[in-house]
């Protein structure tokens, strides 16, 4: 291992001062990965840590490069270790970058383990791993930049975790438009379009299931509702409709549902007449969920696990924009 420090330090004591968080800004604009690197300590001990600065160096010979902040509590192993392994962590793999990057008291605490060079701990699961033999230690300022050369590696085809301006996110493929017709005034790059087609493409399976078993979809409404809510009076099925439907409901179905031995009053100790699910009701109602799990599980079978999660959250975020 090779130790080398700057000899040219007068450029850096000598030049511009800038405020530390507005710089710490600047370099958050640059997204990276999550990774998480460990070694054994001199007593044997397992150290790991969360860090983004991972970066590879050179195929020929293969190495890589991280840099630790030299008021790292964990800078003397690192220092002394020979050997280090770094993790590049998947989509999925938020919580553990977080527990590495907090002060409990056992990191690896219930984690499976195995062992590389020297014993050093190798997680896994995760989207990519290296172990390496320590190469170069270099000064840089604040940092101490540890080079390492590869001696073991594996990886698998996986989403990545991503951090930027000091958020955890995920990747999101850019989308190609293959659209044909760019005169088109529904072009396949608006949003308005891209949201109601995948709404009529996903919805439009559990229609066909509806009118298959001579459902109405306010029906489906109305005994969804009062399946969450039990005795809920006709305003708040209305509101709760308009809520989640952005369209009401009208009396006329609640009546129809209740000559179908579906639906039922229910009157409150208040006296308020509310309505809530007969036998026969819940019985539907568990169809109805059937139904609509299937469907859901069609859609998704085309997407992997970080890209469902990302839809739900921008589908949440677009909810709760104002509109324009």
């Amino acid at each position: 291992m090779t130790t080398q420090t700057s000899t040219q330090a007068a450029p850096f004591e000598n030049g511009p001062r800038f405020d530390g968080r507005a710089l710490r800004n600047a370099f958050g604009s640059f997204a990276t990965g999550v990774t998480i690197v460990t070694t054994a300590g001199s007593d044997g001990a397992d150290i790991g840590l969360t860090a983004n600065s991972f970066s590879s160096v050179s195929l020929d010979p293969p190495m890589v490069l991280w840099s630790l902040a030299k008021t790292s509590m964990n800078m003397e192993a690192f220092c002394q270790s020979e050997y280090f392994a770094v993790h590049i962590l998947s989509a999925d793999q938020e919580d553990l970058s977080t527990r590495f990057a907090s002060k409990v008291e056992d990191r690896f605490s219930g984690l499976a383990l195995d062992r590389g060079p020297d014993g050093i701990p190798m997680l896994q699961e995760c989207m990519a791993r290296f172990a390496c033999k320590v190469a170069y230690q270099y000064e840089g300022g604040d940092h101490v930049i540890f080079v390492g050369e590869i001696v073991d590696f594996n990886h698998s085809a996986q989403k990545p975790l991503l951090f930027h301006g000091g958020r955890y996110g995920m990747l999101l493929p850019k989308q190609i438009d293959t659209s044909e017709d760019v005169s088109s005034n529904l072009s396949s790059d608006d949003l308005l379009y891209q949201v109601s087609n995948a709404y009529f493409r996903t919805r439009h399976s559990v229609i066909n299931e509806l009118n298959r078993h001579n459902w109405t979809a306010e029906e489906y409404a109305v005994l969804s509702i009062i399946a969450r809510e039990d005795g809920l009076c006709m305003p708040e099925i209305v509101a709760r409709s308009e809520e989640v439907r952005g369209q009401a409901i009208s009396a006329t179905i609640v009546q129809s549902l209740i000559a179908r031995g579906l639906l039922c009053e229910d009157e409150s100790s208040d006296g308020k007449t509310g309505f809530k699910l007969t036998f026969e009701g819940k019985i539907a109602v568990m169809e109805l969920i059937s139904i609509r799990k299937a469907s859901e599980a069609a859609v998704q079978s085309g997407l992997d696990p970080s890209e469902v999660q990302l839809l739900k959250h921008l589908l949440a975020r677009l909810e709760y924009s104002p509109a324009q």
